[in-house]
């Protein structure tokens, strides 16, 4: 899923001319809107699209919100699902149901009720995940609640990730980067594996470490993560 939106970010680079439409009974009222800059504070009862090489998506969704560009920012409360790709995006509001993002840099701050699902180089994450979380990153600092279990897979060309922990992790989860700070704002609640090429300090009580010795995250094999599992 994450590789289709990033087949969308690349067709929203395409478009020239710029469209504005909407659709459907008032009940189910949806939009779309296509363009070099497409940008719109919309309140609808149905689906949102926005495509365009300046993205800018503001207002109430009640159906499903997607969005994608080369630069992306929206501040929205989505009934739905949301679907976010971009070169640059920024992400604040609210999500009823699941969020797939995919971006080179991404800045999320939210409330997600569903799955939430990130694949980024660069992430900064705040607010609260009320779902399982899954993220491929190569530098990530991450903030807020995670309600139910969390997992990282790091990435990178010379090592396989540089992550930041100073959030509430409270379901548990599967962590693998090379590099792994954890502050002391963090807080740790559930059964854990670690795997980096050293023990991170304050690594919490009843934790399971593994040594990454070098390896990549990409292909260290554990039934932890959920690709393998």
């Amino acid at each position: 899923m994450l590789r289709n939106l990033a087949i969308i970010t690349v067709s929203a680079l395409a478009v020239s001319a710029c469209t504005y439409s909407s659709y459907g009974p008032d009940e189910h009222r949806s939009v779309e809107s296509a363009g070099l800059v497409s940008s719109r504070n919309v309140d609808v009862t149905g689906d949102a699209e926005f495509a365009g090489m300046i993205v800018r998506a503001d207002g109430d969704i009640d159906g499903d919100l997607d969005v994608a560009g080369a630069t992306v920012r929206s501040n929205a409360d989505v009934g739905g699902n949301l679907s976010a790709a971009g070169a640059r995006l920024r992400f604040n509001g609210t999500v009823a149901g699941d969020a797939e993002i995919a971006a080179a840099t991404a800045h999320v701050d939210a409330i997600i009720e569903g799955h939430t699902e990130i694949a980024a180089a660069r992430l900064r994450l705040d607010g609260e995940m009320r779902g399982p979380v899954e993220i491929a990153a190569s530098r990530a600092t991450i903030r807020g609640r995670f309600l139910q279990g969390f997992e990282f897979e790091g990435h990178g060309n010379r090592k396989s990730g540089d992550l930041t922990l100073a959030g509430e992790f409270l379901g548990g989860g599967a962590i693998c980067s090379t590099e792994i700070e954890i502050t002391s704002a963090a807080r740790f609640e559930g059964d854990f594996l670690f795997v980096s090429d050293s023990r991170p300090d304050r690594l919490p009580s009843g934790a399971e470490f593994i040594d990454l010795d070098g390896r990549d995250c990409e292909k260290f094999e554990h039934e932890r993560f959920s690709r393998h599992g």
